[in-house]
């Protein structure tokens, strides 16, 4: 009986992490993330706690952005030096302090409002040394269309410093919206080339009453990431949810949102833009 209950156990695992690709909704709270652990990662040591809106074994060949989580590294625990062939990945600190490595070789200190990316072609690494949680934000996507060997041979940084990031800000965000948006930004998408995935990554603010319109993305994705504040965000459908912090909400191809802030704080989030040319 134990060995059928056991069979029962292994057969519901393998098709949980099988399934069918789906199309993923526009808005995840904190109470619909997944949690998934995985352990010495890519060589490395210990235990890499992970919050999912989506994995990246469930992604459609047309998603851009395949994975989005929340990552905590305990103090020792690390992630192993490794290679990305074929997607992109980007590290987002939140809090706690760790060491980033790059595919030179070289370390640096990371805190909170860090931003690093690996693209294909490059390596990266990431350790805690310190006592408190290394919590961290894990962004993947995929260009199905992207040239792999002129990435290669054109490496771009991967190292961004909160203290670097460069402002723009916005008023009417979306043609709509109210007030200003406030932006700190490691790159915008005028500078992106056609073969990266990743095309914008800026850390956003929304003071009280301000706020982003609907609007429509034709052929890119527009992910927010709420990291402080209470906000309204509205799909395509005119469907409303209350987001606070670590809430996801995503505009595919061909989908509209808005955002606005309805609390009496900052909102503050992440706004990253991806775009897989292999599938317009």
């Amino acid at each position: 009986m134990r060995k059928f209950l056991l069979t029962v156990l292994l057969l519901a695992l393998a098709s949980a992490s099988f399934a069918d690709p789906v199309k993923h909704g526009q808005c995840w709270t904190i109470s619909e993330l997944t949690v998934l652990d995985k352990e010495n990662v890519a060589g490395g040591k210990g235990t890499l706690h992970g919050e999912f809106s989506f994995i990246r074994d469930n992604a459609r060949d047309e998603d851009a952005i395949k994975e989005i989580g929340f990552m905590t590294l305990n103090h020792g625990a690390f992630i192993g030096l490794h290679k990305h062939n074929d997607n992109e990945d980007a590290y987002l600190i939140l809090s706690g302090t760790g060491i980033f490595t790059d595919g030179n070789g070289h370390a640096y200190v990371v805190r909170p409002g860090d931003m690093t990316i690996a693209r294909p072609g490059q390596w990266h690494g990431l350790a805690n040394i310190n006592s408190d949680e290394l919590v961290f934000l894990d962004i993947i996507a995929k260009n199905g269309a992207a040239d792999l060997e002129a990435l290669r041979a054109n490496p771009t940084p991967q190292y961004y410093p909160a203290d670097k990031l460069f402002d723009k800000n916005t008023e009417h965000a979306g043609g709509t919206g109210e007030g200003t948006l406030y932006g700190k930004f490691a790159f915008r998408r005028e500078q992106a080339t056609n073969d990266q995935a990743i095309k914008e990554i800026g850390l956003m603010t929304l003071k009280p009453g301000d706020s982003i319109g609907l609007h429509k993305h034709d052929a890119n994705e527009d992910t927010y990431i709420i990291l402080a504040g209470t906000g309204t965000f509205t799909d395509g459908e005119g469907n409303e949810y209350i987001v606070g912090p670590q809430s996801v909400t995503i505009a595919t191809a061909g989908e509209s949102h808005a955002l606005k802030n309805t609390g009496t704080e900052d909102l503050v989030f992440i706004d990253l833009i991806a775009q897989n040319h292999g599938l317009k």
